[in-house]
């Protein structure tokens, strides 16, 4: 997501170590990708040949072959670029990739404790995760998030996104961007049935492509490196999904959100602060941390109210929802009924 833009050097606190593991983690990426680019010009050449016994057919007969003609990739550029069109990928989604985001899935998988790397396990889940993002167009989500025009937002993802609310409110102070979610709400209302699978899937990879546009965005206001976001969620009404036992119904939509989707996009939230968290919601909540990968998992805060003062520390009050105590006058919606 920073590609092309002047923001000095990002990863200019890696230590010699560091370097080096990122140095021998780029070699092993690059010959898959050297792969993917022979494998795909291999397959366009088998495709230029098969149209040149084509051009020998009648042309009624190519007239009508190209209706059903596929789309090949076309060349990749040799340099990373922020996004390309989906057709110019091979099916692997394989592309360049800088070291900001080759070190980012680095880290996803170094130890918490021990802070040692496992680049064997972070190279299959960046794999995965291209392969993914091709899979499901994600650099067409980019493409309508940069667009002007509402419309390019299918309706089903706008629909999900009145049943779970969540704003960019900001930047905090290091200038990253600032989510709040009415997470409880959520939980509340028990809006799982309410839209497929698909279309829940769908809408969380447009917030979560949000994240890089949002990213890149403070990036270029600012000339630093914005690597990260900061998530904060109100559990205002978490109680009452326990009592009438809608939560129940959220919480396994969250888990496979989590392991189909959240598992392609590490690293991009520096903390997480969960408010307004009821004593009786403890259980809930432990049985979300569960599936959350562990280096997330270390990232949050808990608060039983509403707290001012922390959220002061990391953000102006022109950030914080006026709600809160903060002076943002920005629309934050209560969440809807299905």
């Amino acid at each position: 997501h920073l590609c092309g833009l002047d923001v000095g050097d990002p990863l200019a606190a890696l230590n010699d170590h560091e370097r080096r593991v990122l140095a021998a983690f780029r070699e092993r990426y690059e010959f898959h990708l050297k792969t993917a680019v022979r494998d795909s010009a291999d397959a366009n050449d088998g495709d230029n040949d098969d149209e040149e016994k084509k051009d020998s057919s009648s042309s009624h007969q190519q007239s009508s072959n190209d209706d059903h003609e596929p789309t090949k990739p076309n060349s990749l550029p040799l340099q990373p670029t922020y996004t390309l069109p989906p057709s110019s990928l091979p099916p692997s989604g394989l592309r360049p990739l800088d070291d900001v985001t080759l070190y980012r899935y680095l880290l996803s998988d170094r130890h918490h404790k021990h802070l040692t790397f496992h680049p064997e396990t972070s190279l299959q889940r960046l794999l995965s995760a291209l392969r993914f993002r091709q899979t499901h167009q994600a650099d067409l989500i980019v493409r309508n998030l940069a667009s002007s025009s509402p419309t390019d937002i299918p309706p089903s993802v706008l629909r999900c996104q009145t049943l779970r609310i969540a704003i960019w409110a900001g930047r905090d102070r290091h200038h990253r961007p600032v989510v709040f979610e009415r997470l409880g709400q959520f939980f509340q209302k028990g809006h799982a049935s309410a839209a497929t699978f698909e279309e829940w899937m769908e809408s969380y990879l447009y917030f979560l492509e949000r994240h890089f546009v949002e990213m890149r965005r403070a990036a270029e206001a600012t000339g630093r490196p914005v690597q990260r976001i900061v998530y904060f969620a109100d559990f205002q009404g978490v109680v009452s999904s326990i009592l009438n036992r809608k939560i129940w119904t959220i919480v396994p939509l969250l888990k496979h959100l989590v392991r189909t989707v959240e598992c392609h996009y590490p690293e991009i939230v520096d903390h997480i602060i969960l408010f307004n968290v009821p004593r009786m919601a403890s259980a809930a909540y432990n049985v979300v941390k569960g599936f959350l990968d562990p280096v997330t998992a270390e990232k949050i805060e808990l608060f039983a109210g509403v707290p001012l003062e922390r959220f002061r520390e990391c953000m102006g009050e022109e950030v914080i929802p006026k709600e809160y105590g903060g002076r943002n006058e920005m629309e934050y919606p209560q969440t809807g009924d299905a």
